[in-house]
């Protein structure tokens, strides 16, 4: 049974066979890569930012996104129909003369040309995400170099595109609804505060349904009212008596003079008749006087005690009918206070519905007019998860065919079928060509070989191990 070794010493004895195989297939490969089109790869990239700050966001942070989750769907959503087409609208190939004249040729009309031309463009795109980046590679595949780079370049500003379009066109349409739901909100709020407004002036409640200045002012009516019935109640209990009229009387002036007047001559009258007697007419004389002054007196202490009792009446009476007037006054007062608070008390449920429904209203209407305005941004700010990082540029070489790997297969290949043949000689006609295969045949060291001239190495050929020329026989 033949080894390793003499498979080995069979293919070195053989090589030109082997390389005649090596030959052959190596010309194939080149007739391969003289008749195979030629094929050019350009490449572009993406870049997906998951951590960029929104400034549309309240919060003003990154958004925080599973990096494999959003570069697989972008990668999606580059391969996806509607970004294929408008990939062919940005590169200008939609209308490239070129490509709708192999539309016409290969469809012949019958399918839609936006449809061939999206077929068209997905088979020309290879996806490639990064390995462990958020980088996105975008390959174009195309018989022209300049064709490649507008391919992959198209992908690439559709993408960004799209993704800009995904993101601003349902902000769009959110914003256009809430428009119409501020409109709504708006007249709500009008309307709410025109009944709140009317409401309040048919009512009288003010500061908010507060009833505790109504409450101080009712008590202080009652407080006055109080006071006027303690005042109306000492006039009706109050009596005029004679002797307050006397002692005014008595402090008259005129009653004061007449009193001194008399008292003077009743003093005159006791000294004359002490001296001359009653009977002495000087004595008489002033008897006289004093009895005209005293006459005199009694009238004006009557006069005055009748001037004052009527004076005194009439005040008396008069402060009974104010007092009387004040108290009803007060009276009607307090009932008017107590009727208004129990009314406002009434009414101050149907202000406080109001007054929370037009509340509601301008809270509603401030929180939509913010997600408006939020909206409008989002849909305004060209703000993007994806950009362009590198734009393709037409590749110099062909990606396909590969002119180094096809030759480094054809010489391999070459090699394989041309060791193959010649280890199928071998095994077809084995020989023995060196000491160390006579060895492992016969199983005993060879102790001896015969060195012929150099005319017969060359007729009997072969060249051991060891320099000396061994005679090639055949295995027994």
């Amino acid at each position: 049974m033949l080894s390793f070794y003499d498979w080995m010493d069979a293919i070195r004895y053989r090589w030109k066979l082997v390389a005649l195989a090596m030959g052959v297939v190596v010309l194939l490969g080149i007739f391969y890569v003289a008749a195979m089109p030629r094929v050019y790869t350009a490449t572009s990239s993406l870049l997906l930012d998951t951590g960029a700050p929104d400034p549309v966001s309240d919060e003003g942070g990154g958004r925080q996104q599973d990096t494999r989750a959003v570069i697989a769907t972008q990668a999606d959503l580059v391969r996806s129909p509607h970004v294929s087409g408008n990939a062919a609208v940005l590169s200008g190939i939609a209308k490239d003369p070129r490509y709708i004249a192999e539309w016409r040729e290969a469809t012949g009309g019958k399918q839609s040309y936006a449809d061939w031309l999206r077929d068209r463009m997905s088979g020309a795109l290879e996806v490639e995400p990064g390995r462990d980046t958020n980088v996105l590679l975008i390959k174009a595949n195309a018989g022209d170099p300049q064709e490649a780079a507008r391919i992959a370049n198209g992908f690439a500003r559709a993408s960004v595109e799209s993704q800009y379009r995904l993101r601003t066109e349902p902000a769009k349409a959110y914003a256009t609804w809430l428009e119409n739901r501020l409109k709504s909100a708006r007249n709500n709020v009008v309307q709410t505060g025109n009944q709140l407004s009317g409401f309040v002036k048919a009512t009288g409640i003010a500061n908010d349904g507060d009833l505790s200045a109504e409450g101080n002012q009712m008590a202080n009516v009652a407080t006055q009212l109080a006071t006027a019935e303690a005042r109306a109640a000492a006039a009706r209990q109050s009596s005029f008596e004679g002797a307050q009229a006397r002692g005014d009387a008595e402090k008259s002036e005129t009653v004061q003079r007449l009193r001194g007047q008399v008292a003077e001559r009743n003093g005159k009258l006791a000294e004359l008749q002490a001296v001359f007697g009653p009977d002495y007419p000087d004595v008489q004389r002033t008897r006289a006087e004093v009895s005209t002054l005293q006459a005199q007196l009694n009238a004006a202490v009557s006069n005055a005690n009748s001037t004052f009792t009527s004076a005194r009446a009439a005040e008396t009476n008069a402060e009974r009918a104010a007092a009387a007037a004040s108290e009803s006054r007060l009276r009607s007062l307090a009932a008017e206070q107590r009727s208004r608070m129990l009314g406002m008390g009434t009414n101050l449920a149907q202000y406080s519905r109001l007054k929370n429904e037009f509340q509601a209203a301008q809270t509603t209407y401030n929180d939509l007019n913010q997600r408006l305005t939020k909206m409008r941004l989002q849909s305004a700010v060209p703000l993007t998860e994806v950009q362009v990082l590198d734009t393709a540029s037409p590749p110099l070489v062909p990606s396909s065919p590969n002119v180094g790997l096809t030759f480094a297969l054809s010489l391999l290949l070459g090699a394989l079928l041309g060791s193959a043949a010649a280890i199928w000689l071998e095994l077809r006609d084995p020989r023995v060509r060196s000491r160390i295969g006579l060895e492992r045949r016969l199983g005993a060291p060879v102790i001896g070989t015969i060195a012929l001239p150099l005319r017969q190495r060359a007729i009997a050929g072969g060249r051991n191990d060891d320099g000396p020329l061994l005679l090639e026989g055949r295995a027994a």
